[in-house]
């Protein structure tokens, strides 16, 4: 049943006070310090109904934020930075200004319309959100490999996309050019919406490590070959007028076994033969495919065919800004009523959209958690404070959430 954002000045309240994991929240925007030492200085966004913004909000500890979120009851809660002064009083101070700030990253679905075949604009199925899959985990794969950072946390945003939290101290403390050098040297993509996999004056021979790193990601298993199938990308013979730089003999080799082969199965088969040399190795001596590939090489060309497909979009401008606001995990996207839910990289592949955590659906559980709670024969259980958001559809977010936390005083 679709969500019916009617209810939600209703359920917001109810969520907030019993859902919104507030304990963990705070013992992560602490870090290990004293609520007058850090956590005093961040900033905290209010956003209302009619997208009515009060931003600038400082608490001094947990009971005055928790206060403050549960009479208010904002549509959505943004995360800012950490400032120099308590960001309440910043008219007070001529030299106010974001002194540290968690390292963040946005990737969008609908970046990949160029791409995406199965669905566009803010619809997600299935199939679309392999597109999140493959760029969490390349993504995630280059922050540890390339900056050693431990502390991430992938978060779906609650509609069509994913964010990601560095909370590394190294992280917290980069500068506005630091952030941005990082943000740079991860984007592939040109204004115009092509990907540019090699650098220096030997083009399309001189691959930087970050480049062949992630299509190995990508090609350590089958996602990305069902989305080939899924979104139809070899039902015709684009694969052979995209690529100017195909050689004249590759492409006539290619042409013929595309008329030859029809099926997607079979031309990526055959583009894997030819281009992937790894893949060829493994190919059985008595398969076919070795009998009818050209043996001329163009390098980079399956390279460019897969990255352009699934490499991270990033919205980079969210990145290099040390006081961009970003959502914050549990909060509610207001139009689809979805928890944004911290996501395990290792089973973000089994993560469904469509059952994500909803506002209302999470609501109704309180009645039965409740009476679950009065029927435990247990009066230890009973009379320690219950705690909603370990219980329910929530939980094993919760839980994902609670690692990284537990991170975040260790980097």
């Amino acid at each position: 049943m679709s969500y019916n954002s009617i209810r939600l000045p209703q359920d917001l309240p109810i969520y907030y006070k019993n859902f919104f994991p507030v304990k963990p929240f705070v013992k992560w925007l602490q870090y290990g310090l004293g609520f007058g030492d850090y956590f005093n200085r961040r900033e905290f966004a209010f956003i209302l109904a009619d997208d009515v913004h009060i931003r600038y909000r400082s608490y001094h500890d947990e009971h005055s934020f928790f206060k403050a979120l549960t009479s208010t009851n904002p549509e959505k809660l943004d995360i800012g930075a950490v400032y120099n002064h308590e960001p309440v009083n910043n008219k007070r101070h001529t030299d106010y200004q974001a002194v540290e700030r968690e390292l963040v990253f946005d990737i969008d679905l609908t970046d990949y319309d160029p791409i995406r075949n199965c669905c566009k604009d803010a619809t997600v199925c299935s199939k679309c959100w392999k597109f999140m899959v493959l760029a969490v985990r390349i993504l995630d794969f280059q922050l540890e490999d390339m900056f050693d950072f431990k502390a991430r946390m992938w978060v779906f945003s609650g509609r069509r996309g994913v964010h990601c939290w560095v909370g590394d101290k190294k992280a917290r403390m980069l500068n506005n050019s630091q952030r941005s050098a990082i943000a740079t040297r991860l984007n592939l993509f040109k204004k115009n919406g092509q990907i540019e996999v090699t650098e220096g004056k030997a083009k399309m021979t001189k691959v930087p490590p970050i480049v062949r790193d992630a299509f190995r990601v990508v090609l350590k298993d089958e996602v990305f070959e069902e989305m080939v199938y899924e979104q139809g990308w070899l039902e015709d013979d684009s694969f052979l007028t995209d690529y100017a730089f195909l050689s004249d003999a590759v492409k006539k080799d290619l042409t013929e076994l595309f008329e030859k082969y029809e099926t997607p199965k079979d031309r990526w088969n055959i583009i894997r033969g030819i281009f992937d040399e790894d893949y060829r190795k493994h190919l059985d001596e008595k398969n076919a495919l070795l009998e009818t590939v050209p043996t001329v090489r163009d390098h980079n060309a399956l390279l460019h065919f897969v990255l352009q497909r699934c490499y991270p979009r990033l919205d980079v401008n969210v990145s290099t800004g040390t006081n961009h606001l970003l959502k914050s995990p549990f909060c509610i996207h207001p139009k689809t009523g979805n928890v944004a839910v911290p996501l395990n990289v290792e089973k973000i592949g089994e993560f469904d959209v469509n059952k994500c955590p909803r506002i209302d659906r999470v609501v109704e559980e309180l009645n039965s958690l409740l009476a679950e709670r009065e029927s435990d024969e247990n009066a230890d259980s009973r009379n320690r404070k219950f705690l909603a958001y370990k219980h329910g559809s929530l939980a094993p977010y919760v839980e994902n959430f609670e690692k990284f936390v537990a991170l975040t005083s260790t980097s």
